[in-house]
């Protein structure tokens, strides 16, 4: 007992000196920080998807609504060592830098709409992909509009390119690099066209209905015989059902419209009429948790996974209100997204893995 009373004397006061040397020394300061710093730094890079392997990642599960856990809209798909960004919502790209990914291997960005709070981090992704090596300026896809939006982000970003080139070199910062490329995929009358095909990878564009937004797209992508299908903003839609038959993967918006309207109510009450009223008005063009899961069961997707969630969800019991009833439609293959949930399909095989990214 001695002994062991004598050792915990002894960590007592080397703990307190360790405290009072890192209150009293600026020298264990600078030192603390340097151990940080290269924990930091040596953090290893994830692996999104093997050669021959589909995966999710969700770097955004949010809405308008301010929410300290989620960022606003954005899913990358990776196809192998390709990465591809669906949907830029604020806080998205500061998700990807914090998780350490890649950011030179993202091959090109598809908009679903331009709603603000899916192009909101443009400009910071077209800058981060060009900070991390980027050579060639970056392909934006999306419906007939993107141009404007594209050249808009361009323009307000040229002085801050011209800045960094000027600062680190054009070696390190090419600036024929610096630019993102409008891609407008136009669908006429068709529910669906080939957005992309490069190599063993097929994007499709599918028209969603998101009135009076016109037009808005889901994204389909096909890869080593997997297959993960993002909706967009829409309400319950058959073209994007007929689309997404067979997915592995569906990757749904959701509105709960008794959280919305309850939302709106305490809103009205507290005296903020104009707020209210967009309460009152956003359900009527998304889609609820178990309408949601109703198109994922007409096509047979394997998981649904929800995002874009609408209300603000913060804490378990609000999850499980705004769940209740999908279960009844759909009892099993169902996931509530969450920022940084990884979902592997593995090239030609019925396997469906699920991480996080911390």
């Amino acid at each position: 007992m001695k002994r062991v009373a004598l050792i915990a004397a002894i960590l007592i006061v080397a703990l307190a000196g360790a405290g009072w040397l890192a209150t009293f020394s600026p020298a264990v300061d600078v030192w603390l920080y340097r151990q940080a710093a290269m924990r930091f730094a040596s953090l290893p890079t994830p692996e999104l998807a093997r050669p021959n392997e589909l995966s999710v990642l969700l770097c955004g599960t949010g809405s308008p609504l301010p929410d300290r856990s989620r960022a606003g809209p954005c899913t990358l798909v990776a196809a192998g060592n390709s990465y591809y960004v669906v949907d830029t919502g604020i806080d998205s790209a500061r998700n990807l830098l914090l998780w350490h990914v890649p950011l030179d291997r993202i091959a090109g960005i598809f908009i679903t709409h331009m709603h603000s709070d899916h192009i909101g981090e443009l400009g910071e992704l077209r800058l981060q992909t060009w900070v991390a090596g980027r050579k060639a300026p970056l392909k934006v896809y999306g419906p007939p509009g993107i141009e404007r939006v594209v050249a808009g982000f361009n323009e307000a970003y040229a002085l801050d390119s011209g800045y960094r080139t000027a600062h680190h070199g054009a070696a390190f910062l090419p600036p024929d690099a610096a630019d993102l490329v409008a891609v407008p995929v136009p669908l006429g009358a068709n529910p669906t066209a080939i957005a992309l095909k490069d190599g063993g990878l097929t994007v499709t564009a599918i028209r969603v209905n998101h009135g009076p937004v016109k037009p808005a797209y889901g994204y389909r992508f096909d890869f080593a015989g997997r297959s993960v299908t993002i909706s967009g903003d829409t309400e319950p839609d058959e073209n994007l059902a007929r689309a997404a038959r067979g997915s592995d993967v569906l990757v749904h918006e959701a509105l709960s419209p008794e959280l919305v309207a309850i939302l709106g109510e305490a809103i009205a009450a507290a005296g903020h009429p104009r707020s209210a009223k967009i309460m009152h008005d956003i359900p009527g063009y998304h889609t609820s948790p178990v309408a949601a899961a109703r198109i994922a069961n007409e096509a047979q997707a394997k998981l649904l996974v929800f995002t874009h969630l609408l209300p603000v969800l913060p804490d378990a019991i609000a999850e499980r209100a705004f769940l209740r009833g999908v279960s009844e439609v759909r009892p099993d293959g169902v996931v509530l997204g969450h920022d940084g949930l990884l979902i592997r399909l593995p090239g030609h095989s019925a396997a469906i893995e699920q991480t996080t990214l911390e």
